[in-house]
């Protein structure tokens, strides 16, 4: 049955993807098309795989989202306040990641606190200390960042080739003898305990490295707004949660049904947007007299993601009595 995990975000994805192309045509396939709507969305999706990493081990994290705050302040910070290289001030915003998720991953592993507490009073924090290194909006980063970031090379969009390399190194790593510890403590994690896994090893390793993914996120989002916004990154966490059950992969235990079933989700949602961005123009085209709020359109991508959601679970669910029955 494992081999089925995965399927439902696959499918919303190719629904979403044929609905695209219904409304803005075959111009969806072009290299302009596709590198804008990758350079917009990956943020979330760089979110939604450091999410599947740590879900993946059984865990959650509702501080994704403030970690990329927090990246994107301590980059424009480092910048533009201490003079300090671009390069440089990435590295910085990559540690603070990683150190986040190393407390969150220490806390939950060593005392026993569940994660969904652990995570939520962590992004609370965050979200003071991301305000206090950056308490307005502002700052700038290189030119050749933002540039670089919306162009391409070899005339690939580079927000592709970022995403690939990320996709492609995580399910390298999968053949690590670490990850399969990784998804057998997801997987039932008495069972791993029994068989000689360091439980709590996996758990602080897991959120390390689900913190600095957030933290490339972050830098990610720095160089697509070109400048700081620590509230930017308040919507991710939940968004990035959506995207790994819309992904379908839950309970999978195979490492890259979990990272390739999580990128489907979150190329689900970014999708979605696209279609209701182009829904409205067209009938803002064809029907000027009609004025529609913004807020409207919000109220359409929630309700088709949502009905993604219920598709992922009940698909799940559907699974689970085959499986029983079996």
């Amino acid at each position: 049955m494992s081999r089925l995990k995965g399927k439902t975000g696959y499918l919303l994805l190719a629904g979403a993807i044929v609905i695209n192309i219904c409304l803005q045509g075959m111009n969806f396939f072009s290299v302009n098309s596709i590198g804008a709507l990758l350079a917009t969305n990956l943020p979330l999706l760089m979110a939604a795989l450091a999410q599947a990493v740590i879900m993946a081990a059984g865990g959650i994290d509702i501080s994704i989202g403030n970690t990329m705050a927090l990246s994107n302040g301590v980059v424009i910070v480092c910048y533009n306040l201490y003079g300090i290289s671009f390069a440089g001030s990435v590295l910085i915003a990559v540690l603070s990641g990683a150190a986040v998720g190393l407390v969150n991953g220490v806390i939950i592993a060593c005392f026993r606190v569940p994660p969904l507490l652990v995570t939520f009073a962590m992004s609370t924090f965050i979200r003071g200390l991301s305000l206090t290194v950056l308490p307005k909006p502002g700052g700038e980063v290189p030119e050749a960042v933002y540039q670089t970031y919306g162009g391409t090379f070899l005339h690939i969009p580079v927000p592709l080739l970022i995403i690939g390399a990320a996709v492609v190194l995580l399910i390298l790593a999968g053949r690590q003898k670490s990850v399969s510890h990784l998804t057998a403590v997801g997987s039932s994690e008495r069972n791993a305990y029994a068989s000689g896994v360091g439980v709590e090893r996996v758990k602080i390793i897991v959120y390390g490295a689900g913190g600095m993914i957030a933290a490339f996120a972050g830098i990610c989002l720095t160089a697509l707004t070109a400048t700081g916004d620590v509230r930017n990154g308040e919507a991710f966490a939940l968004q990035s949660i959506a995207a790994v059950i819309i992904g379908g992969m839950l309970g999978s235990g195979k490492w890259k049904n979990y990272i390739l079933g999580a990128l489907s989700g979150a190329l689900f949602l970014a999708v979605v947007n696209n279609i209701v961005f182009y829904a409205f123009s067209c009938i803002a085209v064809n029907f000027p007299g009609i004025q529609i709020s913004t807020y409207y359109q919000q109220l359409l991508s929630n309700f088709i993601i949502i009905f993604g959601l219920m598709s992922a679970v009940l698909s799940g669910a559907k699974k689970k009595r085959r499986a029983a029955d079996v």
